[in-house]
């Protein structure tokens, strides 16, 4: 199915949800595409066309054509019997003619008639509650495994006696809003919610092969091509969060226990608990969100953040250093100092790990230096990272990999 807008001409398929924006070159070409596929309006036989363009694109398609200057696009429309009519809608661009102004509503006298009920509402009699098993536990909830319509997905609460704490319920709800908005094979599938009724509930996809702190514990060390491989899975993520329009969304607790790996071997990031819209006024990589305190796990927390002092998604890019440090390592630098000597060090000492391994391809280690700079303007960009990253990726020998594998017997 193919649909187009005027001003920004766009052929989606609803099939992969893939997006590709036309050029403004190519906005003529668009427009005929759409035309001359009618059978995707449900145009049917002997209906006048004019219509269709009116359906399509806005209610007065030529003269919108002409006040913008695509010639292109106003012999084409008027070739399909495109019109200019008299509007009391006032020039291209201004408020649509269902706009109200708002200070003829008289909101604060008004009287409540419903709630806003989200459009993801799972109905919590679909979820077997009491059999689920716990898998994870926090401060203030739990995380549960429970079949949901014959799928197991994962479950995650708020704890009884927490349920009208009113903080907790709002970092809940912070974190279903923005899950709600985000789709990408490295991030968590988000599947519902339960909000009108207790316990609260966030229903995302289980993934059974546990997380990347567990996975290291495991296996210790990699080489190098599965830890280049698990780095570009979180580099892609957080690219894609970073890259989120109109605003960036910092994760801000970006840790092993955050990443979680699916069936076919590839991490995903997960729990958005603590994660914020960066409300940037530009599209500059470092405009900083007034952020500040102590937010995350200490043994991968940012200098900036420690010390209290405004800081910008870049935390993000310390946190991913010190994750793919550890792929490398084996584990992390220092783990027998507690976490918060350490993230002192780090932010009043310059303290940073030390590099042993011998396994890390050429440019890594300066690339891991740049991203925990102390400097966070000095740090790369996640598109960055992905790029140099995938650099290295092709130029290291194709040896054995820690990645699940086929199974398959030749008989």
């Amino acid at each position: 199915m193919h649909r187009c807008h005027f001003y920004n001409v766009q052929v989606a398929d609803v099939r992969t949800g893939a997006v590709r924006k036309a050029a403004p070159g190519a906005r003529a070409q668009s427009i005929v595409m759409c035309l001359s596929a009618n059978r995707n309006y449900n145009v049917k036989a002997g209906m006048d066309l004019r219509i269709v363009l009116s359906a399509v694109f806005c209610a007065q398609p030529l003269a919108n054509a002409k006040h913008y200057g695509f010639k292109q696009v106003c012999e084409i429309l008027e070739k399909h019997g495109g019109t200019e009519e008299p509007s009391n809608r006032g020039s291209p661009g201004s408020a649509p003619e269902y706009e109200i102004d708002p200070s003829e509503l008289d909101w604060e006298k008004g009287v409540p008639i419903g709630k806003v009920i989200y459009n993801c509402q799972i109905d919590p009699s679909e979820l077997d509650w009491e059999k689920g098993v716990p898998i994870g536990k926090g401060a203030f909830g739990e995380i549960r495994l429970v079949n949901w319509r014959g799928t197991r997905v994962a479950v995650k609460t708020i704890l009884h006696d927490l349920a009208s704490n009113v903080n907790v319920v709002k970092e809940f709800r912070d974190e279903l809003g923005l899950l709600q908005k985000l789709r990408h094979p490295n991030i968590v599938q988000f599947l519902g919610a339960v909000t009108q009724s207790l316990p609260l509930m966030l229903v995302t996809e289980y993934l059974p092969k546990g997380d990347l702190h567990d996975i290291i514990r495991r296996r210790g060390a990699m080489n190098a091509g599965t830890a280049l491989r698990y780095a570009l899975d979180i580099a892609r993520g957080m690219a894609y969060l970073h890259q989120n329009r109109p605003h960036a969304i910092v994760h801000r607790d970006l840790k092993p226990r955050n990443l979680l790996q699916d069936e076919a071997g590839h991490l995903k990031v997960a729990d958005f608990g603590l994660s914020k819209f960066l409300k940037a006024k530009n599209d500059n990589v470092h405009d900083v969100y007034l952020m500040t305190g102590e937010t995350g796990s200490y043994r991968y927390m940012a200098p900036e953040v420690f010390k209290h002092e405004k800081y910008d998604k870049s935390v993000d890019v310390f946190s991913f250093a010190m994750i793919t440090y550890e792929m490398f390592e084996g584990g992390p630098a220092y783990k027998y100092q507690l976490p918060g000597d350490i993230a002192r060090d780090f932010a009043m000492e310059d303290l940073r790990p030390p590099f042993k391994a011998r396994t890390y391809p050429d440019g890594l280690k300066k690339l891991l230096s740049e991203c925990w700079s102390k400097d966070p303007r000095s740090r790369p960009s996640f598109v960055e990272i992905v790029e140099r990253l995938e650099k290295m990726e092709s130029s290291i020998p194709k040896i054995a990999s820690d990645m699940p594998r086929c199974q398959c017997t030749i008989m």
